[in-house]
């Protein structure tokens, strides 16, 4: 075999030394890319156990914190040394919306969610322009009815990122031991939440195809659902209610059928975050 002159092996060793030289700029240029001074995080249903390593590391970088109370519990030291700020959650009601399309009896909530909304804007500008890092915590998964993804299209100058967290949704899949997908005669699932004014998408209408159906109840009355669903699901139709989904000490389900479930289910006795689901997957062992 013929072996290399000096000349070509001092050229070759010159040319991989460039090539590995370009390539780890490349790759430090897309990392830089990548990294944004806000960061909307879901921190899944509220269980420690269920929060993902990329939220704590988010968490742990970050220097200005936005977050509710009830997320210091399972955060712990990972808030330690952090600006906290806990007084703007739900601050999306009227976002994008101008004084004068608002009516006369929401105008004072409009006011008040406004003045709050500029405040918060303000706090993350300031900690961006001073060269902070800033998180904004979400419960479950941000992009799943979450109240502060308005915060992306606010700050969309800013490359924002989102960290996905375990959805609700997720959790009460886990909870019923019962494949959503895989109802007897349909594999579609609808999630949804409680009619809004305005809104094409109404409970009733998408009901009709009688498809598997996943309620997010949120601030909606327990027996609005079941009227809603009982106009063209069967009566017994199965139903199930997940409390607590995700939290491995409070979690429980009730099974009962859109006919029964007014009877079955004590409306006054539901927590806030509890969710609804319909359709024949119940049935099912997988």
């Amino acid at each position: 075999m013929k072996r290399l002159s000096s000349s070509m092996r001092y050229f070759m060793c010159v040319f991989s030394a460039i090539a590995v030289s370009t390539w780890m700029q490349s790759t430090t240029r897309a990392q830089e890319s990548s990294i944004s001074p806000f960061t909307l995080v879901g921190l899944g249903p509220g269980d420690p156990e269920l929060l993902t390593l990329r939220a704590i590391k988010v968490i742990e970088s970050a220097d200005v914190v936005f977050c509710r109370d009830r997320n210091v519990p399972m955060l712990g030291d990972q808030l330690k040394g952090k600006e906290l700020h806990f007084d703007y959650w739900r601050l999306f009601p009227f976002y994008g919306q101008s004084e004068d399309s608002i009516k006369p009896e929401q105008l004072n909530e409009f006011r008040e969610t406004q003045t709050k909304r500029i405040e918060f804007v303000n706090l993350v500008r300031a900690a961006v322009a001073a060269g902070k890092k800033v998180a904004v915590l979400d419960m479950g998964d941000p992009m799943v009815f979450g109240p502060s993804a308005w915060t992306l299209e606010e700050f969309a100058d800013l490359n924002p990122k989102v960290v996905p967290g375990v959805s609700a949704f997720n959790a009460a899949n886990a909870a019923l031991r019962r494949s959503v997908t895989n109802g007897k005669h349909t594999k579609s699932v609808t999630l949804t939440a409680g009619d809004r004014i305005g809104a094409h998408d109404n409970i009733e209408q998408l009901s009709v195809h009688q498809n598997s159906m996943v309620l997010f109840t949120m601030r909606t009355e327990f027996r609005e659902f079941i009227e809603k669903l009982s106009v063209n699901y069967p009566a017994d139709t199965p139903l199930a209610v997940v409390q607590h989904a995700g939290d491995s000490n409070l979690e429980k389900v009730i099974e009962s059928t859109v006919g029964t479930a007014l009877n079955d289910i004590r409306a006054d006795e539901l927590p806030f975050d509890y969710m609804i689901y319909v359709g024949s997957f119940l049935d099912q062992k997988y």
